[in-house]
């Protein structure tokens, strides 16, 4: 990372052009105490912001308040994790101190905060930052490697151009992102439009419609429970007699079943005796739903087994649906309905855990249409959920652009080709040379 510069620039360590600090470090005796003060860690900075919707306190005493505290112009930096994700501080000082796990980075003169915090940004997304990370789950940045970071240091005048010019790229970028937010919402905003049509009959038959107890209906249809249409189990408890055996087989939690499907990265097994097995075996066909979630919305969620494993059984966080007379997959898709609006959640029982229960399951209404009815809802579901899909994978695919692109304006930012070199700038070996020995005089200065 040491090669040519653009004319007028310069290469420093990190140490050499700004002040590190770690924060405080977290322990019981901090969290009692007569200066309770708040602090941020490495989940309130994120890429160029502060996400303040939770801080903690703890104690900080009159010196580690000096040491500790946030000047405006300081960049916090995460340590671990994403390793050099940082966000620029504005606000006035003594509001806010910060953890160990974030380093403080102090610029010292004539370094622009913003330009270390987009080099941070380039560092971290062309992978500058792995010859200096540490740990083998997660991955660390010590204060000594964020010091011998080598920078490329513009002169002065040439920072604050190159800084306006990329935030003038990232602002439109930034809306052109919340537009596609917006967009996606408003996309799982029709996904649940088009469901509650369905199984109100308004999907397949606009005009039809004639009143029950919970709504409108189109003539011929009804309202049954599921247990009327499909037998409904409870899995296995798990238990420590069960850890081991002579009979162990695999078998499906909560973990195993999403929103896209049957999960198959993490299958445990437990012993299961011939009847076990034979009441809790998996056929192709079941319908698969967690049975609790301490979100509403994910109560009830399904996936269907296709008999992705031989000789499968499921465990308690599970319940399992095997239809009877009735289009498989209008079961299927009723109860992603169902989940997906919360109506499961909200017919659970439970305050921080809701659990939906065989009990609730098995009661739960269901609106039925004739058979041949059952299978246009289901296709004109898919085809108006594939439209939906083909649309959200373009959004998907004008993000990566827009990824792609700021990356794209951090290359050519660091290459110095972002904006023009004026000769006419102080040269950055000047600037560092003016830091060099005014570095020291400050430190003495504020001991």
């Amino acid at each position: 990372m040491n090669g040519e510069t653009p004319p007028g620039w310069a290469w420093a360590d990190f140490g050499a052009i700004a002040d590190t600090q770690l924060g405080k470090m977290l322990s019981k005796k901090s969290t009692t105490g007569v200066r309770s003060r708040p602090y941020l860690r490495n989940q309130n900075v994120q890429w160029h912001r502060f996400d303040l919707s939770d801080v903690a306190e703890m104690d900080f005493t009159t010196d580690e308040s000096s040491k500790y505290e946030l000047r405006p112009g300081d960049l916090l930096v995460c340590e671990g994790g994403e390793v050099g994700r940082c966000a620029m501080w504005r606000s006035p000082p003594g509001e806010m101190y910060f953890q160990k796990a974030l380093h403080r980075v102090r610029p010292r003169m004539d370094i622009h905060s913003k330009w270390l915090e987009y080099f941070l940004r380039w560092s971290a997304e062309t992978g500058r930052f792995a010859p200096h990370t540490s740990g083998s789950t997660i991955r660390h940045l010590p204060q000594r490697d964020l010091r011998q970071l080598r920078v490329p240091i513009p002169p002065i005048a040439e920072q604050e151009r190159i800084v306006a010019t990329i935030e003038a790229h990232f602002s439109c970028l930034d809306a052109a992102e919340a537009a596609l937010e917006v967009a996606r919402a408003t996309l799982q905003a029709l996904r649940r439009s088009v469901l509650a049509a369905a199984f109100s009959g308004r999907l397949t038959n606009p005009s039809h419609t004639t009143t029950t107890d919970r709504g409108q209906l189109p003539e011929g249809w009804r309202l049954a429970s599921i247990a009327d249409v499909a037998e409904v189990h409870l899995g296995r408890q798990r238990s420590p007699r069960h850890h081991t055996g002579e009979q162990m087989r695999p078998y499906l939690r909560a973990a195993n079943v999403t929103w896209e499907g049957i999960s198959l990265e993490d299958v445990k097994t437990m012993n299961f005796d011939d009847a076990d097995f034979d009441r809790f075996r998996l056929t192709r066909g079941d319908i698969l739903l967690n049975e609790a979630s301490g979100s509403p919305n994910e109560v009830g969620k399904p996936a269907v087994w296709d008999g992705e494993i031989e000789d499968c059984c499921f465990q308690n966080t599970l319940l399992r649906l095997r239809p009877r007379d009735l289009n498989r997959d209008y079961l299927y898709w009723y109860c992603y309905s169902s989940a997906l609006s919360g109506r499961f959640g909200e017919a659970g029982r439970g305050v921080n855990i809701r659990h939906l229960g065989k009990r609730g399951l098995a009661q739960f209404p269901i609106p039925l249409g004739p058979r041949a009815e059952q299978e246009r809802v289901v296709a004109a579901i898919e085809e108006s959920l594939s439209r939906l899909d083909a649309a959200e994978a373009s959004l998907d695919t004008a993000r990566a652009k827009i990824g792609t692109f700021r990356r794209s304006v951090l290359a050519e930012a660091f290459a110095g080709g972002l904006v023009p070199q004026d000769p006419d700038d102080e040269p950055a070996a000047a600037l560092l040379a003016r830091t060099a020995t005014e570095h020291p005089a400050r430190r003495k200065k504020s001991a």
